[in-house]
């Protein structure tokens, strides 16, 4: 009530004003920007969080089930650091969400856990946009400065962030060119982030494995159950790619 009484005895907010002001009360007190964590070598800990939509869900929609690449993503990671590592690969996936709806909440909910259980994310993998762009008829502008407010609350909590492009589909036409937009966007804003100095972010690019149009037949139902989704072979390959791109972030 007060704070309302504030705003309504100066005048009454405007929309944008309105938008803001819940922003701010979603996003809650700010915080002092935390060191990255990056990879702990001194207790042999690393935790990951597999964020996104269904795609990292690993929904495949024949077979109405859910197989999703955390778990290869966390063996693999096993494997290369050793028995006496603990990792965990936590998946947050959730099925046809966007950034500018359930997304953006189920974001910032896992950074809020994950810091009052004092258990924080070393690293964040980052899959969003299709849903936004397909499901919503959202545009790449708007995706993309969403995009960013969320990979700069997870860099102030310390998690470093690879962000994986939105992945291609069997869609075309206008659609397409939208997320061919956005994800430019992201690659170049990724691209000068790092040249400034800026080594929470960094990029895990799938664009060429699953470019569905200018795939053969049989490569796409290799990889896409319904053109949308993957196959679980499609999943695999999804997570090994994962488990390179950050295996080369830590130099392992």
């Amino acid at each position: 009530m007060a704070a309302t009484s504030l705003c309504s005895a100066a005048r009454l907010p405007t929309r944008q004003h309105r938008g803001l002001l819940a922003v701010a009360a979603s996003t809650g007190p700010r915080q002092a920007a935390k060191p990255l964590l990056g990879l702990d070598r001194a207790n042999k800990k690393l935790r990951v969080l597999a964020f996104g939509d269904s795609i990292t869900e690993g929904w495949i929609n024949s077979a109405y089930t859910k197989v999703p690449w955390s778990p290869r993503v966390q063996q693999k990671l096993q494997q290369k650091l050793g028995g006496d590592w603990n990792i965990e690969v936590v998946n947050g996936g959730v099925g046809s969400a966007g950034v500018l709806d359930r997304l953006n909440d189920a974001f910032r909910q896992q950074l809020s856990s994950a810091r009052s259980a004092g258990r924080p994310y070393h690293f964040i993998t980052f899959e969003a946009g299709i849903n936004d762009l397909l499901l919503q008829n959202r545009n790449a502008p708007e995706i993309f400065e969403r995009m960013k407010e969320l990979w700069a609350l997870a860099n102030a909590e310390g998690s470093t962030v690879a962000v994986i492009p939105t992945l291609p589909t069997n869609v075309a036409g206008e659609r397409e060119q939208q997320r061919l937009a956005l994800t430019a966007k992201v690659r170049e804003y990724v691209k000068q982030q790092r040249a400034a100095g800026n080594k929470g972010l960094f990029i895990i690019d799938v664009e060429q494995t699953f470019a569905y149009l200018s795939l053969s037949p049989e490569r796409r139902a290799q990889l896409f159950d319904d053109g949308v989704h993957l196959t679980v072979y499609g999943y695999e390959l999804l997570g090994d790619l994962v488990t390179q791109g950050l295996a080369d972030a830590m130099d392992l």
